[in-house]
């Protein structure tokens, strides 16, 4: 079951659980939410696996109700909600967040890259990668594929007149083969897939390199601290 549908299932039973307390209680409003908020982090510590599932499971009721308080016009949900689509599309299709390389990390990555080399930054985000390598290391030719629209946009404008391939689509639909790097920032939850897919298209030789986030049961043959205040490291394992 995904993360989402947990959520879901959770804050259902929880926000049916608090109504039917309220109805035959008669309690007041400020009940309901704090009776769901209970409920759903009970529930969420044993279901989830995170801490911070427990806040958002606590405070999800009480941020209905706010929102229940105000007479807001329904279209700024509905902005509200595309908004979100555009930035994290990919966490629907392929659990992964957008997250953005830090120059401590460009620069651990830049010396892993081969000179001359073609390197694939999956989940480009807003083209930040490319941005660096065509600023810092124009030998290496550098593509990126984004699958959420807005920083997909962000990426185009931002790369508009460089040599950068800029592509917008699904990662994992992508062809490795012709790569002789591939530099992923994703999420715990795809990097098995991931592995997968290296295996079968990378060639023999060639390097994925992971920002933060290890493949199951596959130790990495090199490990980069990067130093920043996340205590991120690059994982590289070679094909």
């Amino acid at each position: 079951m995904t993360q989402a549908a947990r959520f879901a299932l959770i804050q259902l039973g929880a926000i049916l659980g608090a109504s039917v307390c309220v109805f035959f209680l008669r309690l007041p409003a400020l009940y309901w939410a704090l009776i769901a908020g209970a409920f759903s982090t009970f529930a969420a510590m044993r279901w989830h696996d995170r801490k911070w599932w427990c806040l958002i499971h606590t405070a999800f009721p009480l941020f209905i109700l706010l929102a229940i308080s105000f007479s807001i016009d329904p279209r700024w949900y509905l902005a509200a909600f595309l908004l979100c689509w555009m930035v994290f599309g990919g966490v629907l299709r392929n659990r992964v967040p957008l997250y953005l390389s830090n120059s401590q990390a460009l620069e651990q990555l830049a010396e892993q890259v081969p000179q001359g080399a073609r390197l694939l930054d999956i989940g480009a985000g807003t083209g930040t990668v490319l941005a660096w390598f065509m600023r810092y290391r124009p030998d290496v030719q550098a593509d990126g594929i984004e699958f959420a629209w807005l920083p997909w946009l962000l990426g185009r404008i931002r790369l508009a007149n460089s040599a950068a391939g800029w592509q917008h689509g699904d990662a994992f639909a992508a062809d490795l083969a012709e790569y002789d790097v591939v530099y992923a920032y994703l999420s715990p939850e795809p990097m098995g897939l991931l592995w997968e897919k290296a295996q079968k298209e990378m060639r023999p030789g060639s390097l994925l390199i992971s920002n933060s986030f290890d493949i199951p049961n596959v130790p990495p043959q090199r490990v980069c601290n990067i130093g920043d205040w996340k205590g991120s490291r690059l994982l590289v394992w070679k094909i």
